[in-house]
């Protein structure tokens, strides 16, 4: 299979061109120095004083058809995205969102997950939905990556060949985040359209003031190469018919 996109703060890839975001750092910083201050440093405090078991963590997994334009557009999210600051990463993770959402008659399969719990659990849980995303490949060909540096960040490789099937017609994404507050309830399994469109628009309204984790994940990176049914159906057992 080729190569994918990822948006990350840390290492590793797949056949995927994605884009991790890694909020959870910022956060265990901010919270060990809550106690000395009185304001929440970078807009943090709504979310660094509440119980256990508060934060939610929301993964959204969206196969479409075809999508060059898509693929292209979150090329430029993680192009133009600097995750290494609390509200660029949130950007980030909006616009992808966004992008996803523009597209719902594209909508063939989807997937909704939710786990409610501490930030540090959520932090984790986002960081296995990214893994599992990312785990049907072998090539990453684009990333961006929480490294302190906006002007390093972001990798395109231009080394891969891409494989075009006469059968392919489905690109995949992942969106994940966990957050101290995400609206929406929840969602019907399996989803319909329109439990997607509600599950995209609460990723979409995370903030740097709450967000703690976030990851975007999608497949096939290369133009004009895509999915077949049954690739995405072995690679995305989750998925069901909306």
């Amino acid at each position: 299979m080729g190569g994918a996109p990822i948006i990350v703060g840390g290492g590793g890839g797949g056949s995927l061109f994605g884009l991790l975001f890694f909020g959870f750092m910022m956060f265990m910083v901010l919270n060990a120095m809550r106690g000395a201050l009185s304001g929440g440093a970078r807009g943090l405090s709504s979310g660094l004083g509440t119980e256990a078991g508060s934060a939610q963590a929301l993964s959204v997994q969206v196969l479409l058809s075809e999508g060059d334009e898509v693929k292209q557009a979150l090329q430029e999210v993680a192009r133009r995205g600097d995750p290494d600051t609390d509200e660029g990463l949130a950007r980030m993770i909006q616009e992808a969102a966004l992008v996803v959402l523009r597209h719902p008659d594209r909508w063939t399969y989807g997937d909704i997950q939710q786990v409610q719990g501490s930030a540090q659990a959520l932090d984790a849980q986002v960081g296995g939905w990214a893994t599992q995303a990312r785990a049907a490949f072998t090539v990453q060909t684009t990333s961006n990556y929480q490294n302190n540096d906006p002007e390093s960040g972001f990798r395109q490789g231009g080394e891969y060949a891409d494989d075009h099937g006469i059968a392919d017609l489905y690109l995949a994404v992942t969106i994940a985040v966990a957050a101290h507050a995400l609206p929406g309830g929840k969602f019907a399994q399996p989803p319909s359209s329109r439990d997607i469109s509600a599950a995209l628009q609460a990723v979409s309204s995370v903030t740097g003031n709450t967000l703690i984790r976030g990851d975007v994940v999608w497949s096939p990176d290369a133009p004009g190469e895509f999915l077949s049914e049954d690739e995405a159906i072995q690679k995305y057992p989750r998925l069901t018919k909306i």
